[in-house]
């Protein structure tokens, strides 16, 4: 499945836990480079000129290719506290879906984005407000990343309260585009993101593209260019959280 391999395993991987299939899974995405992809990625006009991803910036101009893997071991809740393990981060929901039909491979479908965010969102049991954060797919393409900001305007920021606006992030700003390994890169930095409590700076950032600009023009969604405090979200037994 191409950028989102490591994140199907990840579902996958969380579906056998919840299935009883196993009582301990482990999730592994890895990329390494070779010159042949490099050469046709670059020949199809998919990586940047100047060689990094400048993702949701008017610079943008393609992805940086990254090397790199990464892995998660999944328990079931009881399982974890349990055996004493150390928990860094609840997988609350998860889901996949198929892209249905696209322009091309960096020109996704923007309700099939939407589809998806709804469908796991479901899954978790949450409501888009209950969100503070995204870790966006982020690559830096003039295309992808307005389809992507408007897919999560549309889902996240319709009637949310301006005194807690979305945060969104990307981290391929900071190693590139991991491609097989890019999701799990994405939830490693989201689990780091929740410790610290504050969404990272968007590297590269420095002058927002007009047209993600123009996708979150009337919705409260921020793109941080420093270390920004979350919002603690309070459920209805007044108990505090960060999703």
């Amino acid at each position: 499945t191409a950028c989102s391999s490591s994140l199907v395993a990840l579902h996958s991987a969380r579906r056998a836990l919840q299935l009883d299939e196993c009582d301990l899974a482990v999730a592994i995405g890895v990329n390494a480079l070779a010159f042949e992809a490099s050469a046709s990625t670059a020949v199809a006009g998919m990586t940047s000129r100047d060689g990094k991803c400048h993702t949701f910036d008017d610079a943008a101009n393609g992805y940086c290719r990254g090397e790199g893997c990464a892995a998660v071991v999944l328990k079931r809740m009881d399982d974890a506290i349990r055996e004493g393990d150390h928990i860094h981060a609840i997988v609350r929901g998860s889901a996949v879906m198929q892209d249905g039909k696209s322009a091309s491979l960096t020109a996704p479908n923007g309700l099939a984005q939407q589809e998806l965010m709804l469908a796991c969102l479901a899954d978790a049991r949450l409501s888009p407000h209950d969100v503070a954060f995204i870790e966006a797919h982020g690559t830096g393409t003039a295309l992808g990343d307005p389809i992507e900001t408007e897919s999560i305007a549309a889902v996240y920021g319709e009637g949310r309260d301006p005194v807690r606006p979305l945060q969104v992030s990307g981290i391929k700003a900071n190693i590139g585009h991991l491609e097989a390994c890019a999701g799990l890169a994405g939830v490693l930095s989201a689990i780091i993101t929740l410790q610290q409590s504050q969404a990272p700076p968007n590297a590269q950032l420095r002058r927002l593209n007009p047209r993600v600009a123009a996708t979150v023009a009337d919705v409260p969604v921020q793109f941080p260019t420093e270390p920004t405090p979350l919002h603690r979200h309070v459920d209805a037994n007044g108990a505090e959280r960060r999703l």
